[in-house]
């Protein structure tokens, strides 16, 4: 019997890092868990064939205007964890207010954080105290960076960039260690390719897909992760491994000829040449502090030196300075 946590996993949102904390309080308890982003299913019937495929039994949606829509005519029992944006922003919007309604009673629980949270949606539900919890968020300092191992994927939905190359094997090794965690980031570039990429990740615990974000979030998550990851089939050179190792950020990337071009195994990163090597070499990472020291401060030497920001940009100023004076 499992539970799945069903919530908008928008990084800086603070969900991912509430539906780990949850999901490790139940599992520590003896339930079994699958945490999936709302943004994995396109509708109702890819939840509901993902819940007959998986023996879900019951649904935590974090958030009820995100996950509304995917929970209305849930066919399993539900309960919901207020977010804060959900009441704060999104019941002020007419039609989000009436989803949120419709979700709310149809749940079996409803958990706020405090009081507070728990007087502001009585105000909007006042018929459903009977069903509301409050339970504050844990104090423990887990979070993102040290209970959950995430590994950060950037790249576009297409076969160029080859998403599924590291799926299965992640897949497996989540089932082995659940708090690995492989996040995919990205647009959906090829709408064929998209929906074959999303078919896999719900057969696949450890992988959440996330629509692109704003670059400072998107480097917010890299800050959160213990390496960025490329399994392209090809590069010209990634700006995703730059922005990386210039965060201090480690870098396991696929070992073809544009990765390995910025990257030295073992020195400025980590290359692999099967997926099979992939979790070698992030096993050793994640239990190798003096590597993950040397790997990011070399590659940090590296781009401060090769690849420096200030140079491009003078470059580019004088090749467009040089067009527009003749």
């Amino acid at each position: 019997m499992t539970t799945l946590f069903l919530a908008y996993c928008f990084p800086c949102s603070g969900n991912l890092v509430t539906a780990e904390r949850i999901r490790t309080s139940l599992e520590s308890g003896g339930h079994r868990c699958i945490r999936k982003c709302t943004s994995n299913f396109d509708g109702c019937k890819e939840l509901w064939e993902f819940i007959n495929n998986n023996d879900i039994r019951c649904i935590m949606g974090i958030n009820a205007c995100r996950t509304g829509n995917l929970l209305r005519d849930c066919p399993v029992p539900f309960g919901l964890v207020f977010g804060g944006t959900d009441l704060n922003e999104s019941a002020a919007i007419p039609d989000s207010m009436d989803l949120m309604t419709a979700t709310v009673n149809q749940a079996r629980f409803l958990v706020c954080f405090s009081k507070e949270i728990r007087q502001q949606a009585l105000r909007l539900w006042p018929h459903v105290l009977d069903k509301i919890h409050i339970q504050p968020q844990g104090g423990c300092t887990d979070n993102l960076n040290d209970s959950t191992k995430v590994f950060l994927l950037v790249c576009g939905l297409r076969p160029v960039k080859d998403p599924l190359y590291l799926l299965q094997v992640f897949s497996e090794w989540h089932r082995d260690n659940s708090r690995v965690l492989l996040i995919i980031v990205g647009p959906e570039m090829n709408e064929d390719y998209a929906r074959k990429v999303k078919g896999e990740i719900r057969r696949c615990p450890g992988i959440l897909l996330l629509p692109p974000l704003p670059q400072a979030d998107l480097h917010t998550l890299m800050l959160h992760s213990c390496a960025v990851v490329n399994s392209s089939v090809s590069e010209g050179m990634s700006g995703a491994i730059l922005e990386a190792m210039c965060l201090g950020v480690p870098v396991i990337a696929r070992n073809i000829a544009g990765n390995a071009a910025i990257i030295t195994h073992k020195e400025t990163g980590l290359l692999f040449n099967s997926p099979e090597e992939f979790v070698s070499e992030a096993k050793c990472l994640l239990s190798d502090e003096d590597l993950y020291k040397t790997i990011t401060a070399k590659a940090q030497d590296y781009v401060n030196m090769h690849h420096s920001g200030e140079v491009e940009k003078q470059t580019y100023c004088r090749l467009i300075s040089s067009v527009l004076s003749q």
